[in-house]
C-alpha cells in the first residue's frame, strides 16, 4: 500500500469517526441523571434535553427533609437552566447557567407552620461524557449567586435515551 493510499484511508476513517461522534447528542438527546452536590446543594434528580448537538435545556428537583414526634422540616429545590457544549463530541466541556427556586418549611417547636422561599442564580463550567451506549457522566463547579458568592462541586451519573 502506498503512502498516498494510506493517508487517504486514515483521513476517511478520521472524518467518518468525527461524523459519528457528532451524532451522540442527536441520536440520544434525552438523559436522566442523579447528581451529588451541584446546583441543588446535596443531591438531585435531573432531566436534560439536547435541542441541538451544542445546546441543551435541563431541569432538576430535590427534597431534603426529616421529622420526629415533635415536628418536621423540609427543603425543596426546583431548578432549570441551559447548557452550551463547546465540542460536538461525546466528551465535551460545557458552560451552563440558570435559576434555582428553594422552599423551606417547618412545623417543629415554637415555629408553628413557618415557611419561606427564595431564588438564586447558578453558573457552571463543566465536562460531560456521553457514550454511544447511553452512559452519561457530568462533573462541574457550580457558582451560586444570591446575596453573596458560593462555590460548590457537583457530579452526575445517568443514562441517555
Amino acid at each position: 500500500m502506498s503512502r498516498k493510499s494510506l493517508g487517504v484511508l486514515v483521513a476517511l476513517l478520521l472524518l467518518s469517526a468525527g461524523a459519528l461522534t457528532a451524532q451522540v447528542r442527536t441520536t440520544k438527546p434525552n438523559d436522566v441523571t442523579i447528581s451529588l452536590g451541584g446546583r441543588c446543594i446535596i443531591w438531585s434528580f435531573d432531566y436534560q434535553r439536547c435541542l441541538t448537538p451544542a445546546f441543551a435545556l435541563d431541569a432538576s428537583v430535590s427534597y431534603i427533609g426529616g421529622g420526629n414526634s415533635e415536628g418536621s422540616a423540609g427543603v425543596f429545590f426546583l431548578s432549570g437552566g441551559a447548557k452550551y457544549f463547546m465540542l460536538k463530541k461525546p466528551a465535551s466541556p460545557y458552560i451552563s447557567a440558570g435559576l434555582t427556586w428553594i422552599s423551606a418549611g417547618t412545623d417543629a417547636g415554637p415555629f408553628g407552620s413557618d415557611s419561606a422561599s427564595t431564588v438564586y442564580f447558578f453558573a457552571s463550567p463543566g465536562f460531560e461524557f456521553r457514550s454511544e451506549g447511553g452512559f452519561v457522566f457530568r462533573g462541574g463547579v457550580y457558582f451560586l449567586f444570591k446575596n453573596s458568592f458560593f462555590v460548590w462541586p457537583g457530579i452526575s451519573l445517568g443514562i441517555a435515551f
